[in-house]
């Protein structure tokens, strides 16, 4: 058992931990939000990078307005980032931030709509791995799959169809509890 002043040392010596989450998040959908809830169980706050690119209409500003209404659900803090790429802008955040624990989220493999299979994320920050001299506090976490089957593409075709069999379908739990924050969601994806 440790003594109060050894945890009073380690708490003075340790290294802030962050959890970067990038991705489209074209919208942020419940299967975003618990793979950022689980990343966050071993950071101190999570950072989420929103990718530039609009699919089928749904803009960065969409997701970031989307995501800032998740976090009130989350609790710990969470910083809000668009970004033209989130893959090179996790890389640009660890090399200004080689002093910190950063633990990356990163997506396994999947079958795509067309049959074929994405590697995942794991080979986008392979170079963490293969330069961890470098990055010795950069922790690549594969993220089991939160949502089995939830993806973009069937979720904006679910908004298309029916806005509020949509947000059904992808708004976490916590939120949909809420119909101030259903309504936002609501206005955010009708009023482009």
């Amino acid at each position: 058992m440790r003594t109060f002043l050894e945890f009073f040392e380690d708490m003075e010596t340790r290294v802030e931990r962050i959890a970067l989450l990038p991705g489209g998040f074209k919208p942020p959908t419940k299967g975003h939000f618990n793979a950022l809830r689980y990343l966050l169980d071993d950071a101190d706050r999570g950072i989420v990078f929103i990718g530039s690119r609009v699919r089928d209409g749904i803009t960065p500003e969409q997701s970031e307005q989307i995501w800032k209404i998740y976090s009130k659900y989350i609790e710990k803090p969470v910083e809000i980032i668009r970004v033209p790429n989130p893959v090179i802008a996790t890389y640009e955040f660890a090399d200004a931030n080689l002093d910190k624990t950063l633990l990356v989220g990163a997506g396994g493999p999947r079958e795509n709509d067309d049959g074929t299979v994405d590697e995942g994320d794991i080979e986008r920050y392979k170079y963490f791995q293969d330069n961890v001299e470098k990055y010795p506090y950069v922790n690549v976490v594969q993220i089991p799959s939160q949502e089995e089957g939830m993806r973009g593409s069937i979720v904006r075709k679910e908004i298309e169809k029916d806005i509020e069999q949509g947000l059904e379908y992808f708004v976490p739990e916590e939120v949909i509890t809420s119909k101030d924050d259903i309504q936002a969601i609501e206005e955010i994806l009708t009023n482009n």
